[in-house]
């Protein structure tokens, strides 16, 4: 064998030996995402090839009007969403109350709780003084605290020339400072679950305010049925 001929072996043998350890490179890496994913849902709910997960949030909004009682029975999260409700995709993605639709599950990572940034200042101050959050699954408490304690990492920041405007937003925008757990969550396939706020029997808002908006939103791996 030639010398040119013996380098041409080798250079194809090094680049033959380059692509095998780039695959086997990708082949780990999505065996660990895999891994991950089946880890997420502590292994119960996931069958490969029949659940399509995507890293999506669930989300709800109740609105109240200014002058309106926000108080523990209408300020239930996830529980009024189908047809009749008249919300759109805007204010939640979920379709059936209380539960997911078959064969849907999700690994719940963080729980963030946001409101209108127009929010009246003193309506927001007893809102924040007097009520508390809390998430149940099958009617038990899973996690309960201070709204404050739920930052929602989102929000409008930045700075206006307009003495009389102003924005309040719950903890500071940007996902690095939303709300996450320690522990994760998992609403398993056909599990009932809600949110709503308790601590207080009522607060009635400002009728010269703007109302209410709450989002509350579940961030994490969202399971659902391949199409």
């Amino acid at each position: 064998m030639t010398t040119q001929s013996a380098t041409m072996a080798a250079q194809a043998q090094s680049a033959a030996l380059s692509q095998m350890n780039s695959l086997a490179q990708s082949t780990a890496a999505i065996s660990a995402q895999q891994q991950f994913i089946i880890n997420s849902f502590r292994g119960q709910i996931l069958i490969s090839n029949q659940l399509d997960v995507q890293d999506t949030p669930l989300y709800d909004t109740i609105t109240y009007t200014a002058g309106a009682t926000i108080n523990p029975t209408n300020s239930l999260f996830f529980q009024n969403v189908e047809s009749g409700s008249g919300k759109t995709q805007t204010q939640t993605n979920m379709t059936t109350n209380g539960r997911l639709d078959a064969p849907e599950a999700f690994s719940v990572f963080g729980i963030r709780l946001g409101f209108s940034e127009d929010i009246l200042r003193s309506d927001l101050q007893s809102l924040l003084n007097n009520w508390a959050f809390l998430f149940q699954m099958l009617k038990k408490p899973y996690s309960q605290g201070n709204i404050r304690h739920y930052a929602s990492g989102w929000g409008i920041t930045g700075y206006t020339t307009r003495t009389a405007e102003s924005f309040y937003t719950n903890g500071v925008p940007g996902r690095g400072s939303m709300n996450l757990l320690s522990v994760k969550l998992v609403i398993a396939n056909q599990q009932t679950f809600q949110a709503q706020l308790v601590g207080a029997a009522s607060q009635v808002l400002s009728g010269g305010g703007v109302g209410l908006i709450m989002i509350c939103e579940l961030v994490g791996l969202y399971a659902r049925g391949v199409q």
